[in-house]
């Protein structure tokens, strides 16, 4: 036997639904669980797409959950701090519209620059390489041709070196950036 909450039908965080449903509840408790399970849920479907953006989102709401749990906010306060990360995850596209990239060269971005400064130089290469990249994420079916990924990576590590980067990171970011138009690709 399954309980009913199994069968509810997963409405998504953006829709005048999910609104109506956090209304019809009475506590800020349950709207904050509601909304808890939502966000959890959109972070869990766009991980892929861009890691690093979805992933220090995925940590905040790691910590609201631990604050909560630990008395240092009460449900309203959580419930707050919950639509502002709806609020950013509402708003990736125009987060990279912000940065001045692509949502594809903005993941890539995060990749080359997973601290939270500001750093125009690997938006430029985020840039650029999204740019080189293209004419192989055209070609049919190139996320099951080796010789395709093989030039990609190549063209991603050649651009690394040019932009100094430690000769230990160049395979591993090479790699990760292939990996990340793969998942991006399937996705759109």
């Amino acid at each position: 036997f399954l309980p009913c909450a199994f069968f509810r039908k997963q409405v998504s965080l953006f829709t005048p639904e999910f609104e109506d449903k956090l209304k019809a509840l009475k506590s800020d408790e349950a709207r904050a669980s509601e909304m808890e399970h939502a966000i959890r849920h959109e972070i869990h479907v766009k991980l892929e797409e861009n890691p690093v953006y979805y992933s220090s989102l995925k940590e905040r709401l790691e910590q609201l959950i631990a604050d909560k749990k630990a008395r240092r906010i009460d449900a309203a306060e959580q419930l707050k701090m919950f639509e502002q990360i709806r609020g950013e995850l509402r708003g990736h596209a125009r987060a990279a519209e912000q940065a001045g990239l692509s949502e594809t060269s903005f993941a890539i971005y995060g990749l080359l620059n997973p601290g939270q400064k500001v750093d125009e130089a690997k938006k430029e290469l985020a840039s650029l390489l999204e740019e080189q990249l293209e004419p192989q994420v055209t070609i049919v079916d190139w996320v099951h041709k080796d010789d395709v990924q093989r030039e990609m990576r190549k063209r991603i590590k050649r651009q690394l070196r040019a932009a100094s980067y430690k000769d230990d990171l160049i395979e591993a970011l090479a790699e990760s950036v292939v990996d990340l138009l793969k998942r991006r690709r399937a996705r759109g």
